[in-house]
């Protein structure tokens, strides 16, 4: 749209000075001082009088280059900059989508790392449980083994015991 209209004033520029020279140039007269009548002579007129006027043709050729050459460089620098404001701030969001990315990736690693560490506490409780079950167990089965080995014992005894007797009883 912007370039359509830097087009559309530059023919409408062209073409306003091309229609003030089309009307200009008919009533154009080049003159010169002569000094040996003491007045004016004219030299030429009408479109003859072109050729006379190289001088000024290359002074507002000149003149309208620098003048482009100018606004050229503006509108370059001006591009350049709009071209560096954009990258940058493609840059920048690419700089904060990729902090947000890593941020997400390392909550997603602590949570992770929180679950696994909940795991490794419950393993650590269920096994110091099933260790003091077994603990539990072996004092039990300890506890069981002295009361059977007391009843062997008392069994023992109790058949001396009865064998004592019997054999005093029996002469």
């Amino acid at each position: 749209m912007r370039r359509a209209g830097i087009r559309l004033f530059i023919t409408a520029l062209l073409l306003a000075a091309g229609w003030t020279v089309w009307q200009r140039v008919p009533h154009l007269a080049i003159a010169e001082w002569d000094a040996a009548r003491d007045g004016w002579r004219i030299v030429a007129y009408d479109w003859a009088s072109l050729p006379y006027l190289w001088p000024l043709a290359l002074a507002g050729a000149l003149g309208g280059f620098f003048l482009f050459g100018i606004a050229f460089a503006g509108g370059y620098d001006w591009a350049r900059d709009a071209d560096h404001r954009a990258q940058l701030a493609r840059l920048t969001d690419e700089r904060d989508r990729a902090l947000a990315e890593a941020e997400a990736r390392i909550a997603w690693r602590e949570q992770a790392a929180q679950q696994a560490q909940e795991r490794a506490e419950q393993i650590r409780l269920a096994a110091l449980q099933a260790e003091q079950h077994a603990h539990a167990k072996v004092q039990a089965a300890a506890a069981e083994i002295e009361r059977y080995r007391l009843r062997a014992r008392n069994a023992i005894c109790a058949a001396a015991r009865i064998k004592r007797k019997t054999a005093r009883s029996v002469p």
